[in-house]
């Protein structure tokens, strides 16, 4: 390859990176809203505690995560280093989401300084990510 082909080369990656950086921002509307939706459930679950109220969390929080999965499926870029930052996201929400369910059920059953806190926390892995997703698609480098 010569040094003007190497150049031009270089250049086509650069402008390839600028036209498609920006279109990772879509991850951020998605780990913000699957975050809102845990918050929302961990708070129904632990509030009601009752059959009734984990099944109306679940039949309004399953078509949602449901949605953002498709929608997740069908973008044609993945954000800057999706894959480690998505499972980081998700692991990190499910041991959180995990331990507010099984410690609250057991311990602090509809006792609101137990869940507010944890549904707030639950729902912070995936929203976190999600702004840094968009922080990425806006940067420069």
């Amino acid at each position: 390859m010569r040094r003007e082909d190497a150049w031009d080369a270089l250049e086509q990656a650069q402008d390839m990176n600028e036209k498609v950086r920006p279109m990772g921002g879509w991850y951020a509307f998605y780990g913000i809203a699957f975050g809102m939706t845990s918050l929302g459930l961990v708070l129904t679950l632990g509030i009601t505690n009752s059959a009734a109220g984990a099944l109306v969390a679940s039949m309004v929080a399953v078509p949602i995560i449901c949605l953002l999965s498709v929608y997740a499926a069908r973008q044609p870029v993945k954000p800057l280093g999706y894959g480690p930052l998505h499972v980081w996201g998700i692991a990190v929400w499910g041991v959180i989401y995990g331990v507010a369910l099984f410690v609250g059920m057991y311990l602090f059953p509809g006792d609101l300084l137990w869940w507010a806190p944890m549904a707030v926390l639950s729902a912070l892995p995936t929203t976190i990510t999600g702004l840094i997703a968009l922080r990425r698609s806006r940067s420069t480098k």
